[in-house]
Order: structure tokens, then C-alpha cells, then sequence
């Protein structure tokens, strides 16, 4: 006589880029390599296990290839994840690094800590102003660019991440390249080709595009900290998946 099957839920969810999506909650399977991410506090082993969630709980049920995705829609389903799943509220603790000095001169840091809760099912997508895939990099010329995958910034997480690499990767988030008359898919043109048009680039267009990195989506989530010790005031921007892991 075989066990009973356990009903699991089932949610959708649009991600910032627009794409429909169905998951699952974590279970215990999940829960065991969440905790096993947290004590490790490592920045690759958070990257790949969020993957490997996600893998299990959206990829296998929309049949969708998660490190096809852009980045910001995996830190959107994963913060779905986390609130269908453990609570839709996580608290998160911060200390004062304010310093003070006495009476006598003598200068600390405050370091009080207190807590916020954040409600993950309100964090949406912020969209700068002005953001554009398109990029004009001069009168006759422009290029359409994609957003970076998932995969692509699991390669780049590495602090020594060769020049060359970091090269490539801009040249991969390139689609098109247009004048004034024709539009060239990069995918219908030799890779040396796009290679040669991005080592032709000025340092005027470069920055063109750097913009257009620095203004994609974010999903983040500002916090009016107030120290209940010392009453300093800023407000911190949580930006990361780690940051929501517990």
C-alpha cells in the first residue's frame, strides 16, 4: 500500500519582464539547501542554490530555462518564493554605524541594532526613468540591446573575472546594430564581426551603454532606518537575494 500524495499549491506570478509564470511552494527539500546557503555565507553557493530553487519550483512546472532569464526576474520570483512559502514577511536587522563622541572626546560607533519587518509580496520592480533597449550612438547608428541572463551573471559573480570575459559579456547583450537604413541581428553575422564594432566603440559610447545597465530594472527595497538609541536617520536600500534568504 503506497502513502498518500501531500496537495501542493499552485500560484502565478508576471515577472518584471513580462513573462507568466507558475510555481510551488518550498519543501522541505528546498528549506534543507536554504539553510544550508545561509550558513555558508558565500556569494556563489547563494547564487546557485537560489537557482537550484527556482529550478525546482518554477522551471519544472512552466518548463522554463531559469538562467535564460534576466536577473531581476529571479530575485522577483525568488522574494515570491520566499513569502509563498516560509511568510510574506521577513524581518531583517540592522546596526548603527553612526559615530558620536562624549564628553570626553572619546569616539564610538552606536552600534545598536534594531529590526524591520518587510512585507516581500509589496516589493515590485523599480524602473528608472528613461530607461531604453535602444541606445543611439550616433546620428546614423545604434545598437538593441538584451537584458543579461541569469547565466551570465552567475559567470561574472567572480572578483577575478578576466577583462576578456567582462568584454564578451557586452558583446553577448547586444541584439541588433542599425543605421539609417538597414538592421543587422548579431545572430545572422560572424561573432568576429560584433567584436570588431564593440573594440570601435568610443569611450562617449561606452558610457551610452553603461547606462543602460545602471537603469534596469531593480528590485530593491528601501527602508527610513532610525536608530532607537541614538535617532540617526538614513535610508537604506536592500538590494539581493541573500539579504531576503532568511
Amino acid at each position: 500500500m503506497s502513502l498518500p500524495k501531500l496537495a501542493v499549491p499552485l500560484y502565478d506570478v508576471v515577472t518584471p519582464s513580462g513573462v507568466k509564470l507558475s510555481f510551488r511552494p518550498f519543501l522541505v527539500k528546498e528549506e534543507k539547501l536554504l539553510m544550508i546557503a545561509m550558513q555558508s555565507d558565500e556569494t556563489e553557493t547563494i547564487i546557485n542554490t537560489a537557482k537550484q530553487i527556482i529550478d525546482n519550483c518554477v522551471g519544472s512546472i512552466s518548463g522554463v530555462d531559469v538562467d535564460k532569464l534576466p536577473l531581476f526576474d529571479v530575485e522577483y520570483l525568488f522574494l515570491q518564493l520566499r513569502a509563498r512559502s516560509i511568510g510574506e514577511t521577513v524581518t531583517l536587522n540592522y546596526k548603527c554605524n553612526q559615530t558620536h563622541t562624549d564628553a570626553n572626546g572619546t569616539t564610538a560607533i552606536c552600534g545598536t541594532v534594531s529590526s524591520y519587518p518587510v512585507d516581500l509580496l509589496k516589493i515590485q520592480p523599480t524602473f528608472a526613468p528613461g530607461h531604453n533597449k535602444h541606445i543611439q550612438l550616433t546620428e546614423k547608428v545604434g545598437i538593441t540591446l538584451r537584458y543579461p541572463t541569469f547565466k551570465s551573471f552567475r559567470n561574472i559573480s567572480r572578483k577575478d573575472l578576466p577583462a576578456e570575459e567582462a568584454f564578451d559579456f557586452l558583446v553577448g547583450c547586444i541584439v541588433s546594430i542599425n543605421d539609417t537604413e538597414n538592421v543587422v541581428f548579431t545572430k545572422d553575422v560572424p561573432a568576429e564581426e560584433v567584436v570588431a564594432f564593440v573594440n570601435d566603440l568610443n569611450h562617449a559610447q561606452v558610457l551610452k551603454i553603461d547606462e543602460f545597465f545602471d537603469t534596469m530594472p531593480k528590485i530593491e527595497c528601501p527602508i527610513s532606518f532610525k536608530c532607537p538609541k541614538c535617532n540617526y536617520e538614513e535610508v537604506i536600500v536592500v538590494r539581493g537575494m541573500d539579504n531576503f534568504f532568511g
